[in-house]
Order: structure tokens, then C-alpha cells, then sequence
């Protein structure tokens, strides 16, 4: 029988104490380190952490986040988030960057995961270290419920990000390939109800909300992503059949 773990997901950055004593404090069953990639400019604690994790005996992984990326952020907390779905999923908004604290409040209210907040009993300009020393309290946050993009409009923009934009007739084909709602569910007598379908349930509302534009290109539409929809998939992509992307689990 599966076991529910108290798993929490700790973004590493300039903190030490206010990541191994939390996930002792609250007896952590497994903690997910999420690791800036490129620690040139931005060292972090990383490997003393899990040194001291290691000597905790608590169980841990490291997972690749840009934790001063706010779309990363939102992206890779949702994802783990859901991963671990089935457990007990905290959130320690404390311990990375602001960036990243808002990012993991976004997402924690996306996917019901709970958020809460170290403070510490001794910050860097109060003592001789240069990071903040021991715990004073940990306060779990309200959050409320949040409405998660369409998952077919997700893959749609998955879909034109990978082919580089895409023209209507793709994506009705892409759309019955993939069994995304927008046919599947809707009897289409023609093609012309096919494209009208595509755009009331799919295109008209990724417009709306400034994701997609769609250009003439001959006798074609093509459909491209904007800025604010590359942005939008990737604290989204969680949401497809294969969350973890190009994401790869640094151990």
C-alpha cells in the first residue's frame, strides 16, 4: 500500500538554515532542491544543504529551476507539484528568490499545494554569517483557488511553438491526431465547421487573452505565438501529457 509523504519543494538560493531546519521542523519525508543551473553569478548553498540533508537522513533530489525566472518558476513548482499529486506537497516560499516566491504562491494556488514562510530567528545584517541562522517561526499562507489555462489551448500553443507557427488546417489535423476537445467532443458536418470549431473553443479566446496572432500567408492563416504565450506555456506545460519536458533531474 502507497505511503503519503510529506514532500516539500525548496528553491535554493542564499539560504541554509532556513531550508534543512524546515524540512526537519516539519519532518519532511523528501525534499526536491530546485537549483539554479549557472551558479557563476548567483552561488548558492546547494551542496552544503544536501550534505546536511544527507546527515539528517532525509531523503532528497535536486531538480534544475532558474529560480530568478518567474515563468520557470511558476512552470517547474506546478510540474513537481503534480508529480507528487498523490502526497502531502509543501511549498517553502522563504528560501529562494522573491521571484521565485511569488512564482511558488502562483502555482501552489494552481494546484492546491500549500505554501508557508520561514522566518528567521537571525537574519545575514543581524549576525557574523552571510546568510540568515536559525528558525524563529514557520507559517503556512492562505491561498486561494486558481483557474489553470484550457489544457487543449496549452497543447495548441505546445503545437505552434514546436513547428514555429502553424497554419489552421495543422492544427484541426494536430487536434484530431491528439483528441483535443475542440473536435472531439463536436459533431463537424464540413470542413468549413471544422475551422469554426478552431476558432470559437481554441483561437478566439488564445487572441483574447494576447497569446496567439493568426496572419495572413497566401491563401493560408498561419498562427504564431506571441511573447506573453511563450511565457504562458512555459509556467503551463505542466499541464500536457509529459510535464517534465526537457527538464531533466540534476541526480
Amino acid at each position: 500500500m502507497d505511503v503519503t509523504e510529506r514532500v516539500h519543494l525548496m528553491p535554493v538560493g542564499y539560504e541554509n538554515d532556513r531550508i534543512v531546519l524546515a524540512a526537519e521542523r516539519f519532518r519532511a519525508d523528501r525534499v526536491v532542491l530546485l537549483e539554479y543551473d549557472d551558479e557563476t553569478d548567483h552561488p548558492s548553498y546547494a551542496e552544503t544543504v544536501r550534505e546536511r540533508l544527507d546527515q539528517r537522513g532525509v531523503d532528497h533530489e535536486s531538480v534544475a529551476c532558474d529560480v530568478f525566472d518567474f515563468y520557470d518558476s511558476i512552470g517547474t513548482v506546478a510540474e513537481l507539484a503534480t508529480r507528487f499529486s498523490d502526497h502531502d506537497v509543501y511549498v517553502n516560499l522563504a528560501s529562494g528568490s522573491k521571484v521565485t516566491a511569488i512564482g511558488g504562491m502562483i502555482a501552489c494556488m494552481a494546484t492546491g499545494a500549500t505554501p508557508y514562510y520561514v522566518r528567521a530567528e537571525r537574519y545575514a545584517a543581524e549576525s557574523e554569517s552571510d546568510t540568515a541562522e536559525g528558525i524563529r517561526a514557520v507559517t503556512e499562507l492562505p491561498t486561494y483557488p486558481m483557474e489553470s489555462p484550457d489544457p487543449q489551448h496549452v497543447a495548441v500553443m505546445d503545437y505552434v511553438a514546436r513547428e514555429d507557427g502553424a497554419r489552421k488546417r495543422d492544427l484541426i489535423t494536430y487536434g484530431k491526431e491528439a483528441g483535443l476537445s475542440f473536435v472531439a467532443d463536436h459533431d463537424a458536418a464540413n470542413r468549413k465547421s471544422e475551422y469554426r470549431l478552431l476558432d470559437s473553443h481554441v483561437l478566439d479566446p488564445l487572441r483574447e487573452n494576447g497569446y496567439v496572432t493568426v496572419r495572413e500567408r497566401g491563401r493560408s492563416k498561419l498562427v504564431e505565438l506571441t511573447d506573453a504565450g511563450e511565457n504562458t506555456l512555459r509556467a503551463f506545460r505542466y499541464l500536457l501529457d509529459d510535464p517534465a519536458g526537457d527538464r531533466r533531474a540534476k541526480r
